[in-house]
């Protein structure tokens, strides 16, 4: 019969070899699978992926005791439970343990936050570069605002503290700017996250006629907490979108995949909504100053005119006196010219007449008959040649001083 060992003695064997090759605590690179908390202690599943395939390849147990998980809480605070959660890639600080009776399980003494927001902008940056080999990062930005924002798609939870501040301070103005506000539900964290943002913004997407633009916003959180939206997914949606997309899910120093290519990036929910604020009352001003602008330019225009009307007016009552003025001038001028022509043509014609009552008296016959001229008539008809007289005919002859008759024979 061959060699056998019991399982209690392969066990405890097994528990031998593993307290002498790991006597000291050791640094584990895994994932969180599964988390679950009884009574103070946290238990934990762990595994690790393959880094070509994605692929489960390992797969462990682990326990977090009261005690370390108190002295992890007090020296992490807040970031603490956005590292003991499900998907979250850590770095461990684990002692291997083994029993004969439950088997290989890791103890957890620390957590190095450091490596864990390390992976998570290695993986950031990664996502950044696809987005960008893709020219998806730039696509939003090119997206226009409105003059006027008034319909508004909220990407959010409906109980996030940060919606909350975010729509009464947004509704609540001092302006008394008006806003439509519809919520569009989501898992702002957790691996609900990725599928619920994208269904939210392919809906408003395909409603782009009914909103001026599309907000994203959350509550505070760590920076960890900010990790389920260094996302590709949610980012070439973003990029994609037909409207501008507002995000307000950072902080001062944080800044997510989500936010890189969102058209404006803020970094709380109610600094968001002072942009909005702040734009609509941008375009309030530039209203009021164009109008302003049109009222003093009308004004001047006004003045203008008035000074011209008077200048017309004060020039119209001095331009008849001018003209009447210019008019005299003229018409006495014209009179003198007129006086000087008819004295003038009464002399020349009174020459005329002169000379032509000259003529007519040296063309009078009796003038002529004076010469030594006679005028000889036959039949009251004025004989010029010889051949023209009747010899069995009486003539008469007439001289200046008188008048005979005669017969030619």
């Amino acid at each position: 019969m061959p060699a056998s060992y019991s399982l209690y003695e392969l066990n405890e064997y097994i528990r031998r070899v593993v307290a002498l090759n790991f006597s000291e605590p050791i640094w584990v690179d895994c994932e969180i699978a599964q988390v679950k908390e009884v009574r103070g202690n946290v238990y934990l599943d762990l595994v690790y992926h393959d880094k070509t395939s994605n692929e489960i390849t390992a797969q462990i147990s682990a326990n977090i005791w009261f005690k370390t998980f108190l002295f992890i809480k007090n020296k992490l605070g807040a970031l603490l439970p956005s590292l003991i959660k499900e998907g979250t890639h850590v770095l461990l600080k684990v002692q291997v343990e083994f029993s004969e009776r439950y088997g290989m399980k890791l103890i957890v003494e620390d957590i190095d936050p450091a490596f864990t927001i390390g992976q998570m902008e290695m993986n950031r940056q990664k996502i950044l570069q696809k987005l960008l080999d893709e020219g998806l990062t730039h696509l939003n930005k090119l997206t226009k605002l409105p003059s006027v924002v008034q319909r508004i798609a909220v990407i959010s939870s409906e109980t996030a503290a940060g919606y909350i501040d975010f729509k009464n301070h947004l509704l609540q103005n001092g302006h008394g700017y008006q806003y439509s506000v519809k919520l569009f539900q989501v898992a702002m964290q957790g691996q609900n996250t990725e599928r619920e943002v994208c269904q939210a913004l392919d809906e408003i997407n395909e409603n782009s006629r009914n909103f001026d633009c599309v907000l994203i916003i959350r509550g505070g959180g760590s920076r960890l907490d900010l990790a389920w939206f260094d996302n590709f997914n949610i980012g070439a949606r973003i990029s994609k979108s037909k409207l501008p997309v507002i995000t307000g899910i950072g902080h001062d120093i944080d800044s997510t995949v989500a936010d890189t290519v969102a058209h404006i990036s803020l970094k709380t929910p109610t600094a968001v909504s002072d942009y909005l604020i702040e734009h609509n009352l941008g375009f309030e001003t530039r209203v009021s100053e164009a109008t302003n602008w049109i009222s003093q330019l009308a004004k001047r225009f006004v003045r203008q005119h008035e000074l011209t009307l008077l200048q017309t007016t004060q020039w119209m009552k001095i331009l008849p006196t001018e003209i009447i003025r210019k008019h005299m001038n003229s018409l006495d001028q014209n009179t003198r010219q007129i006086q000087v022509a008819t004295q003038n043509s009464i002399r020349k014609h009174k020459e005329l007449i002169l000379m032509a009552d000259k003529q007519i008296s040296l063309l009078d016959p009796k003038n002529v008959l004076k010469r030594g001229y006679a005028i000889i008539r036959q039949e009251e008809k004025i004989i010029s040649r010889a051949g023209s007289l009747n010899n069995k005919k009486e003539i008469e002859i007439q001289f200046y001083d008188d008048i005979i008759k005669m017969n030619k024979t």
